[in-house]
């Protein structure tokens, strides 16, 4: 018999699988809706920094007001200028763009407290709330 024959299988660990009540939860307490944020930006609330996360191209072409420009790629070297007393709101162009939860990851782990703008720029759009160019 080869040692090989005697080696008991590797276990892989055991992980815990979110339900789908889990999933909604934090589905609902990180995403924020285009309404909620224009509620908030009209109330005057301070607590708050968006980041859009597009290319600077895409961001000259149309953004929301107040919004920092921070391209994914830049966002590393980019971090002392986000401020961590704030809830950061990441946003892309739509739904279907992963920039946005990307960053909002990278920040999550980094510390910050990120919420990701539900729909992006295209739902924030659908909604006629204004958008600035630069």
């Amino acid at each position: 018999m080869t040692p090989h024959a005697t080696a008991k299988p590797l276990k892989t660990p055991k992980t815990h699988e979110p339900s789908a009540a889990d999933y909604f939860i934090a589905k609902l307490k990180y995403e924020m809706s285009p309404y909620a944020l224009n509620a908030l930006m009209e109330e005057g609330a301070s607590g708050y920094q968006i980041i859009d996360v597009r290319s600077s191209e895409d961001f000259d072409a149309g953004h929301i007001h107040g919004a920092l420009n921070i391209p994914l790629v830049d966002l590393p070297k980019m971090l002392s200028e986000i401020p961590k007393s704030k809830t950061i709101v990441t946003y892309c162009g739509s739904i279907t763009c992963q920039l946005a939860p990307k960053a909002a990851l990278e920040l999550a782990q980094k510390g910050f407290t990120v919420m990701e703008l539900h729909g992006g720029l295209k739902e924030w759009q659908s909604y006629g709330y204004p958008v600035e160019k630069s």
